[in-house]
């Protein structure tokens, strides 16, 4: 079945649609096991209902329009300047603000990345140009290829994904340096989306900050530490251009409820090791399994998802979704719609070790039946 919108025309393809999707099933949301949106299979830590709960009663006020204790909480885990950090109503808010705030109108954008990047950006009438990072270097760019679209196109800004989104690949460390070097001598603004930099924190871009005034870093709180529904982002950046993108922040963006969430969810350094220990084993054990069936590429990630390619004989990643969807109540991430990546490629979560057993068991038997139609249209044929 093909999930519709209300005209008919397709839903926005993005992943964790359980709710729509649930509908045109005709069951329960909770009956899906979610594999397109990589959220944290841990849930929220611990303690976060009460916190919920008491904070209640401040619903009545209007939000604290400066975040503060977030704000204040971010700045003192990531040692930052307060002043160097916006907070929004989740990572996709602060994308839709950062064309007009930047007031650029040509931007390289290295894909495959998250496709709001390209609309908000188009929308707001900047010239486009892409990067396109091939499959051989793990969809990240290299070296030659930067080095080549910076003196084609003069971008204003560039736009890298770390870890890559939906491959999960990291940039090579001649890459990184490549582009804070030369973007910084070029006075050209730096944007990284980082929101599922958690997993690889050690990975980040954010010590750069205090040598680049132009690097903006998008983070994200509602992946790793499950709370999409809350809807609760941030960048950092020099103080300059934190204020300056926090003048487009529309006022109360965050909601009472999310602010306090998120000022509990950083106090959980025990939760924060935990999510580390079990998606990196699980990431691991679920990749072995899944590149041992005939037929699957799987790409190396240091995120809490994976990308794997089909064999084009094995038909489409649609088609797969479609399998798993009809016959398992399970949700992948047809990746199709990625620029850069093809019909045969999907990303699936990282999730609790029974939840990745019975995908590698749905998708084990998938193969089978593949065999089985093959044996037959091979007989049929003689």
């Amino acid at each position: 079945m093909t999930i519709q919108g209300k005209n008919g025309e397709g839903i926005p393809i993005h992943g964790g649609n359980v709710f729509e999707t649930a509908r045109q099933l005709g069951c329960a949301p909770e009956d899906l096991v979610d594999f397109s949106a990589s959220i944290n299979p841990l849930g929220p830590p611990e303690g976060l209902l009460d916190v919920l709960v008491q904070t209640f009663k401040r619903v009545q006020h209007y939000p604290d329009m400066t975040n503060k204790a977030l704000v204040d909480a971010l700045a003192r885990r990531f040692q930052l300047d307060p002043d160097q950090i916006v907070v929004g109503n989740g990572s996709t808010e602060l994308i839709y603000i950062l064309p007009k705030a930047m007031e650029v109108s040509r931007v390289l954008a290295v894909v495959p990345t998250f496709k709001e990047y390209v609309k908000a950006f188009a929308l707001h009438g900047c010239q486009m140009n892409l990067c396109v990072a091939e499959a051989v270097h793990d969809f990240q760019p290299t070296l030659h290829q930067l080095g080549r679209a910076m003196e084609v196109f003069q971008p204003q800004a560039i736009l890298v994904t770390h870890p890559g989104s939906p491959c999960g690949s990291l940039m090579p460390l001649n890459v990184r340096r490549f582009l804070l070097e030369e973007t910084g001598h070029r006075g050209v603004i730096l944007l990284v989306d980082e929101v599922f930099v958690d997993f690889c924190e050690h990975e980040s871009f954010l010590p750069a900050l205090r040598g680049h005034e132009n690097l903006v870093v998008i983070r994200s709180m509602t992946k790793f530490y499950g709370i999409p529904g809350l809807r609760l982002g941030y960048l950092a950046a020099s103080s300059a251009w934190a204020a300056r993108l926090r003048r487009h922040v529309p006022p109360w963006s965050v909601n009472t409820l999310a602010q306090a969430a998120g000022v509990h969810c950083l106090q959980h350094e025990d939760y924060r090791q935990k999510t580390l220990d079990v998606v990196g084993a699980e990431r691991v054990r679920l990749s072995e399994a899944l590149a041992r069936i005939p037929g699957f590429t799987v790409f190396p990630s240091a995120a809490n998802y994976l990308l794997v390619r089909l064999d084009p004989c094995l038909g489409t990643a649609a088609a797969l979704k479609e399998e798993l969807l009809v016959r398992h109540r399970m949700l992948i991430r047809d990746c199709a719609n990625f620029d850069g990546l093809t019909p045969q490629d999907f990303r699936v979560a990282v999730r609790l070790p029974h939840e990745n057993d019975r995908l590698i068991e749905a998708l084990t038997q998938w193969r089978r039946s593949h065999d089985v139609v093959g044996s037959w249209s091979a007989e049929g044929t003689s």
